[in-house]
Order: C-alpha cells, then structure tokens, then sequence
C-alpha cells in the first residue's frame, strides 16, 4: 500500500515536471496578468475572494453530503463514492504541498513588486491548490457520476476556480494548468489504485474458498 502511495506521488510529480521547468519563464504570462488586473472593479475583487474563501468548504461539502446521505438512506455505494472524493482531495493536496516545496516559486506580486495582487498569499505558486483541490473534486465526482449535468457544472466550477486565481493575480498560468493537471490525476490515480485493491482483495477472497 505504502509502495504504490509512492508510485502516485511519483507519477504526479514527474507529470507536472516540464510545467515546473516552463513555469520559471513569467514574463509572457505577467501580459495577461495585467490584462486581467486592468480589469478588476471593486465588486469583482469582492467576489472572487469570497469565492477563494468557499472554495475548500465546496469543495469538501461534496463527498460530506454524499456520506451523510448515504447514512441516512443505508446506502453503501453512496458512502464508498464519498470516501473515493475524499480520498482524492487527500492524494491531490499532499501532491500539491510536495511540488510546492520542490518548485519553491514565488508568487506574481512576489517576484514583480510592480505587479499587485488583490489578496496576499503567502506560501510558494506552482501549482495552483485552489485549482487543483476543485479539479481534484469535479474529476473525482465525474468518475463515479458521469452524466453531463453532473459532469459539465462539476469542470465548470473547476475551471472557473482557476480564472479567479488568475483575476486575483495570486497565480500565474502555468500554476493554475499545473493545478488541473494535478487535481484531475490525483483523482484518476486514486481510482486506478481503488480498482487494483478491489481485484486484490476479490483475488484473496477467491483464493481462500
């Protein structure tokens, strides 16, 4: 179990890997930066901080509301699609933390003091959490309910997650397309890895007869 946790994180890091590497070249991404910061009204800058904010309770009301309603009605597929949401936000964020050490990028604001942010975050940029936390929920759910009103206002969300990081100009591109990436194979190697215990703990079962 511990070895294939490995594995994941591995395969995270090496695919968000070339990303990093582009991610040091800022100045064609601080134009749209700026485009986007000619832009802001006040209203907006309210807006998009509140929706920072609620990102992660979103984000986690999710797979609670999944659990709870599977306690409530005893229904066993409801509780184990929650704890696979659960477990993909807990694969994406500690991917997330591991890049943001090993990348140590600064923020937009940060390394171009003329450039100014709405909000001021403080930990390093690449990759995006806020991102990768909602690519990370809406390709998790996406997996286990793949009907398109589900599906499309699930990305819908995500996406939009990471133009507010732009607009807020905390984040530059490259952090928030690293964030997707990220978000969106954490869930998918969080599936794969469910599935491979499944077939291991069916194999053990049948074994044993």
């Amino acid at each position: 179990m511990r070895q294939l946790l490995k594995y994941i994180l591995l395969l995270l890091i090496a695919g968000s890997y070339p990303f990093s590497l582009f991610s040091q070249q800022t100045q064609g991404e601080y134009s749209l930066l700026r485009s986007l910061a000619a832009k802001r009204t006040n209203a907006g800058n309210t807006f998009h901080k509140r929706f920072a904010e609620l990102n992660r309770p979103v984000c986690l009301a999710v797979p609670a509301g999944l659990f709870i309603t599977g306690l409530l009605e005893k229904d066993k597929t409801l509780k184990e699609n929650a704890l696979f949401i659960t477990e993909s936000i807990l694969v994406s964020s500690l991917s997330t933390w591991t890049l943001k050490k090993i990348v140590r990028r600064e923020r937009p604001a940060v390394n171009d003091p003329s450039f100014v942010a709405v909000t001021d975050d403080h930990d390093f940029s690449f990759p995006s959490g806020h991102t990768s936390l909602a690519f990370s929920m809406a390709t998790s759910l996406s997996i286990k309910y793949r009907k398109w009103y589900i599906v499309v206002p699930a990305f819908l969300y995500a996406g939009f997650n990471g133009y507010s990081r732009l607009y807020l100009g905390v984040h530059y591109p490259t952090d928030v397309l690293a964030g997707a990436i990220t978000g969106s194979s954490s869930a998918w190697l969080t599936f794969k890895l469910n599935q491979w215990l499944h077939r291991k703990k069916k194999n053990k079962a049948a074994a044993a007869l």
